[in-house]
């Protein structure tokens, strides 16, 4: 890790034109021998009239605001940016002073002690850092002045407590605001914020300060901690802002969970020290999120997230992190998976919530989630090995019909992994969603021209690919089988069962069903239940030629080994294929 945080200077003038930047400004920008550009040329088309703006308010160099530019010229990196009044060959400028926010990352730690290059670069001066940790009962108080650190305590708060009011550096009419900061330390609350006046900084019974002392909690395996910062009560806006900075490098903005950079980051340092076993790494995906954004606007899908991300913190609660990896995908670390039962009661957990939370929000679409995970040591030792094998389990449940947890068992996934593994082919389920559309597009276009042989090659190619057993077509006034894929179905020579009244009011209106036969009686269907047991099918789709009131066709995909749920890119599948046979008959039929 660097040691030095790289501050950017660039002078500009009253029309936003360059006069001089120092050589950290034009590496980072890659501008190395160029003289004037505009602030337009390297700023993001959306920061740019909000940077504008900012720099035209009254100056300080104690504001900060984080804006997007184009590093490279390519890719957009967010930087902390203060801006001041100042003189360049004696002609006025504005001075623009920028820290990379992914730099500054690096220097965020879960203790205030590794972030004195943070301080100095954001100017925070005479400030202190107070940590007080339940396990031994100590407190630390650090202070940062003209770019050094002092440790002004280092010992028991209850010997502390003492030596403060020994020395009189808490006033007697202070002393109880004073005790009662103690009793509520000791207590680690989730934030913590007290004032009062006293002379613990100055060290002097004769100079009292205002001082603000405002923390929170952290859980660090196990070990509770408070940290957080002693400043002067005039200071406390100021302080505020520089929070809400700090907050914004480490924290996604809408869910207010760890963002990718530090629960990754997290994640690694847990795997690497190995403290402790049974760890849980998880990855969920929302299922049905874009239907959510594209019916009811990106509004309904941020609160979603949101919502989520708030859900997802307080399951894990102090066991472990949680973060945002990027769109609606979340990752967690979480700790005590002691045996297989506290695992399943865990991952249930979490489908359950997100199902109970969103049930009937969005009329016909079905928030729900898929999890994938993954155990330290059992399943891997570092981030990487974990985190594809929980991505494998993601994988396997998207692929099982969703709104289930599949967890890494060696028994189970060993062999499907290695052969993945070796065919580099642990594909997202998001691709292969599209890799079937791609098969349905071409299907359609060979279509038009040779019919037979594409309807006969996307069968084959769907029986292979969603693993059926049978494929089955039936047609005309009794519905009797006209073609066949796969195994026999001696027993299964017509579909008479879907011209009763039962069937098309299980139907409601879709143009398709999908059933599992396990453990399932159908409902008051006794027909067609009967025909598939008789069958020896475990579950099936159906799609309808015709329509759901005037049914002159079927199309049944089947599974007879085992009773499998079904993926929406399957059933879109099998859907687009029968529609395509609709038109075929139709246009048949309009011929004759």
């Amino acid at each position: 890790m660097n040691s030095k945080i790289d501050i950017k200077y660039v002078y500009l003038n009253e029309k936003f034109e360059i006069l001089d930047g120092n050589r950290e400004f034009y590496v980072y920008f890659d501008l190395v021998g160029h003289d004037i550009l505009r602030l337009s040329d390297f700023t993001g088309a959306s920061s740019l009239e909000p940077l504008k703006k900012f720099i035209l308010k009254k100056k300080n160099p104690e504001n900060f605001k984080i804006f997007k530019f184009k590093k490279n010229q390519q890719s957009l990196k967010p930087n902390i940016v203060t801006s001041y009044d100042s003189l360049y060959k004696g002609q006025k400028a504005v001075c623009l002073k920028m820290i990379d926010v992914e730099q500054c990352i690096k220097f965020i730690k879960k203790h205030n002690s590794e972030t004195d290059e943070l301080v100095y670069a954001l100017s925070i001066a005479n400030d202190c850092l107070f940590s007080y940790h339940e396990n031994d009962n100590y407190i630390k108080i650090t202070q940062f002045y003209n770019n050094k650190k002092n440790v002004l305590y280092e010992c028991d708060i209850d010997e502390w407590k003492q030596y403060c009011l020994e020395q009189k550096f808490i006033p007697e009419n202070q002393e109880n605001a004073f005790f009662d900061f103690i009793d509520e330390l000791k207590n680690c609350p989730k934030e913590i914020k007290a004032n009062f006046y006293s002379s613990i900084r100055t060290n002097n019974s004769e100079i009292l300060e205002n001082l603000c002392f405002t923390g929170e909690r952290l859980v660090d395996n196990g070990e509770i901690s408070v940290v957080g910062r002693i400043i002067l009560m005039e200071n406390s806006e100021k302080y505020q802002q520089q929070k809400n900075i700090i907050e914004q490098l480490h924290t996604d903005p809408l869910t207010k969970i760890f963002n990718k950079e530090t629960v990754t980051t997290y994640a690694k340092r847990i795997f690497e020290e190995q403290r402790e076993d049974n760890i849980a790494l998880v990855i969920m995906d929302l299922d049905h999120f874009k239907p959510v954004n594209d019916t009811f606007g990106h509004l309904a899908g941020d609160r979603v997230l949101a919502k989520t991300g708030e859900i997802l913190k307080e399951i894990v609660g102090s066991r472990g992190i949680v973060g945002r990896y990027g769109g609606d995908e979340f990752l967690i670390v979480s700790y005590g998976m002691k045996n297989e039962m506290i695992l399943r009661g865990f991952l249930h957990s979490i489908l359950s919530k997100i199902q109970n939370e969103f049930a009937g929000q969005f009329g016909d679409i079905y928030i729900t989630c898929s999890v994938g995970c993954s155990v330290f040591p059992k399943n891997g030792t570092t981030f990487d090995e974990l985190f594809k094998k929980a991505d494998f389990g993601l994988y396997r449940a998207k692929d099982k019909g969703r709104n289930r947890y599949v967890f890494f068992r060696d028994d189970l996934h060993a062999d499907l992994y290695r052969q993945a593994l070796q065919a580099n082919d642990i594909v997202k389920y998001a691709d292969r969603e599209v890799q079937e559309l791609k098969y349905m597009s071409e299907f359609l276009q060979d279509i038009a021209t040779a019919p037979k042989e594409a309807v006969e090659r996307i069968l084959t190619h769907i029986k292979e690919v969603f693993k059926l057993d049978n494929i089955s077509i039936f047609s005309g006034e009794e519905l009797s089988l006209v073609y066949s894929l796969g195994k026999k179905m001696s027993k299964h020579q017509n579909a008479l069962y879907a011209k009763t009244k039962n069937f098309k009011e299980f139907l409601d209106g879709k143009s398709y069903i999908v059933s599992n036969f396990v453990g399932n009686p159908y409902l008051n269907e006794e027909n067609f239940r009967r025909e598939m047991e008789q069958a020896g099918i475990k579950s099936t789709l159906q799609c309808v030629l015709g329509t759901p009131s005037d049914i002159r066709g079927l199309v049944t995909f089947n599974h007879t080994k085992n009773a499998q749920l079904w993926a929406d890119y399957e059933i879109n599948c099998a859907l687009m294929f029968a529609s395509t046979l609709n038109l075929l008959y139709n246009n048949t039929a309009s011929k004759n």
